[in-house]
């Protein structure tokens, strides 16, 4: 996962005023927990001493960040972007689950078929409330194509077998005005 410099405050487009975010510095450090990223600059560690301890705005975890150990960002190939609210929410659960942070879960299915505007709050409500039974879903991952657009599939990924299992039964069912296909993915 990936975080902005600084996070955006609300749900908005990371850019949408450019002009009074922070410059983006060129090195970054990595939580050993969650894995997320932070841009971070030299200075940011305080004009004295080799660093100082930082703290994960996504798990909590704190360590000691010494200047000596900030990456580059590569600029030329990657872009730091904010880590999306569905996967914040995925990490917070997974940890009170004494989970991985990166744990996306054990039953994975595709769904095709799907409306170009679903999002992946859509889908994750509509195989909540659609398994009898009730059954959380860890993680929704919408394919997307070269301009972000949606390819109109999806991977939904239980945390439980017997959840993804029933879930199956949605096959055919509709979410956001089209007929969605729900089987096991071929790989």
């Amino acid at each position: 996962g990936a975080l902005s410099y600084p996070p955006p405050a609300d749900d908005s487009s990371p850019d949408a005023d450019a002009s009074s975010a922070l410059p983006l510095p060129s090195t970054y450090i990595t939580c050993g927990k969650c894995k997320s990223l932070f841009a971070i600059s030299s200075a940011d560690l305080g004009a004295h001493g080799k660093g100082r301890r930082v703290k994960c705005s996504v798990c909590d975890n704190s360590w000691y960040q010494s200047r000596d150990r900030l990456l580059d960002i590569p600029t030329q190939t990657h872009e730091l972007l904010p880590l999306p609210k569905s996967d914040l929410e995925r990490i917070a659960k997974n940890l009170e689950r004494e989970e991985s942070a990166d744990y996306v879960g054990v039953f994975k299915l595709y769904v095709g078929n799907l409306d170009w505007n679903v999002k992946e709050e859509d889908l994750k409500e509509f195989f909540e409330s659609g398994v009898e039974g009730g059954g959380e879903v860890c993680d929704v991952s919408i394919v997307r194509g070269e301009g972000g657009r949606s390819r109109g599939f999806a991977f939904v990924t239980f945390y439980e077998e017997e959840v993804g299992r029933k879930a199956l039964e949605l096959n055919g069912k509709e979410c956001n005005g089209r007929e969605i296909s729900v089987r096991e993915p071929n790989n």
